[in-house]
């Protein structure tokens, strides 16, 4: 009994180790809105991105963890944990790299190119993870790659309406560049990883001339 008990223990212990991560990169958007909100009436939020701004470079980084409000912190919260939690179910190098890539170049790419206006939230980073997963199966061709794809653009493929520029309050340009960061990401990701060797049928010689069968 105690055994078992021990096993359960050290596979839940395993779990939260493998995604610890989105829980960690969630529970800190959390925070920051919390202490945004109770100790800086909310004035945080002005040092998101402000395209083309210089002194807002810094809210590349930022801008991730600021929310606006309740409503817009919670609307971004499922599809984040979701989304991040099956990356870190492939791997946690992988949730890594795009978590980097949605940052970094998502919000780059939001700063050289979008309207003037201050660009919050985490729904960049659900954009590029989003934008990971589907394409996949564009870039690592077999059936597992292909039914995930297919899984989350049937589950989340409807969040592709907020790339449209539909309302003023609504930073598409941050959610378009999150989700083509994610795409790159993808695409890098492929690239990098080392590919199989196909395996070549015959018997082949080894140098001193004795034949091996593979």
């Amino acid at each position: 009994m105690v055994a078992k008990s021990s096993r359960f223990w050290d596979q839940c212990c395993a779990v939260l180790k493998r995604f610890a991560p989105i829980l960690a990169l969630t529970a800190l958007c959390w925070l920051v809105f919390l202490a945004n909100h109770l100790f800086w009436q909310g004035q945080l939020t002005q040092h998101g991105i402000i395209p083309r701004h210089l002194s807002s470079l810094p809210g590349i980084l930022w801008a991730p963890f600021l929310h606006m409000s309740f409503q817009h912190l919670a609307a971004n919260t499922p599809p984040l944990l979701i989304l991040g939690a099956i990356l870190c179910g492939r791997s946690r190098g992988e949730f890594a790299a795009a978590t980097v890539a949605g940052i970094i170049l998502g919000g780059g790419l939001t700063w050289a190119l979008a309207r003037s206006a201050v660009h919050v939230g985490a729904s960049g980073l659900v954009f590029c993870y989003f934008g990971y997963l589907a394409s996949l199966a564009l870039f690592n061709r077999s059936i597992l790659t292909l039914l995930l794809s297919i899984v989350c653009i049937v589950g989340y493929g409807g969040i592709l309406r907020g790339i449209l520029p539909t309302s003023t309050g609504v930073s598409w340009e941050g959610h378009l560049m999150g989700l083509c960061s994610g795409v790159a990401a993808a695409w890098l990701n492929s690239k990098l990883s080392p590919q199989p060797k196909p395996k070549l049928a015959g018997r082949p010689e080894t140098s001193d001339g004795v034949d091996v069968w593979r």
